[in-house]
C-alpha cells in the first residue's frame, strides 16, 4: 500500500511539471536575448506563471575608510517563481550565470559592462543597489 502511494505521489509530481517544462525547447520557444535593469524588490515577468524578483544585494566588500584582510564581494540575490514554487539564486560578477530548465535553454548573467556601485563607508547603513542583468539564449 505504501509503495502504491509513493508511486502515485511521484507520478503526480512528475506529471505536474510536464506542461511547465514541456520537453526540449526549440529555438522559437526560447526567451529572447534582453538586458534588464532592476531595483530592489522589482518583479520581472518572463512568461505566464514565471517571474524573477530582484531581492537585493549583500555587500561584504571592504569599506573605503577601513583596512580589511579580505576584500569581500558583492552578491545579488534573486528569486525565480514558477507558479507557487520559489527558487533562490545568486549572481556574482565574474562568476557563471544562472541556468534552470524552466528558462528553456537561456542563462541569466550580470551585465559585465555595468560597473559595480561604489563601496560604502564603515558604520553606514545598508544601501540599495540597482542591478543590470542579461538574458542569453544558449
Amino acid at each position: 500500500m505504501h509503495t502504491l502511494l509513493r508511486l502515485s505521489s511521484l507520478a503526480l509530481t512528475l506529471g505536474a511539471g510536464v506542461p511547465l517544462l514541456g520537453g526540449c525547447a526549440s529555438l522559437n520557444d526560447r526567451f529572447p536575448e534582453a538586458r534588464y535593469t532592476m531595483t530592489e524588490h522589482q518583479v520581472l515577468p518572463l512568461a505566464p506563471r514565471l517571474s524573477v524578483t530582484y531581492e537585493g544585494a549583500e555587500d561584504s566588500r571592504c569599506p573605503d575608510n577601513a583596512r580589511c584582510i579580505w576584500p569581500g564581494r558583492l552578491v545579488y540575490r534573486f528569486t525565480m517563481r514558477i507558479g507557487s514554487v520559489a527558487q533562490a539564486f545568486y549572481l556574482v560578477q565574474g562568476q557563471p550565470g544562472y541556468m534552470s530548465p524552466v528558462l528553456r535553454g537561456s542563462r541569466i548573467e550580470l551585465d559585465h559592462l555595468t560597473p559595480p556601485p561604489p563601496r560604502g563607508l564603515a558604520g553606514s547603513g545598508p544601501t540599495s543597489y540597482p542591478v543590470t542583468i542579461n538574458m542569453y539564449a544558449q
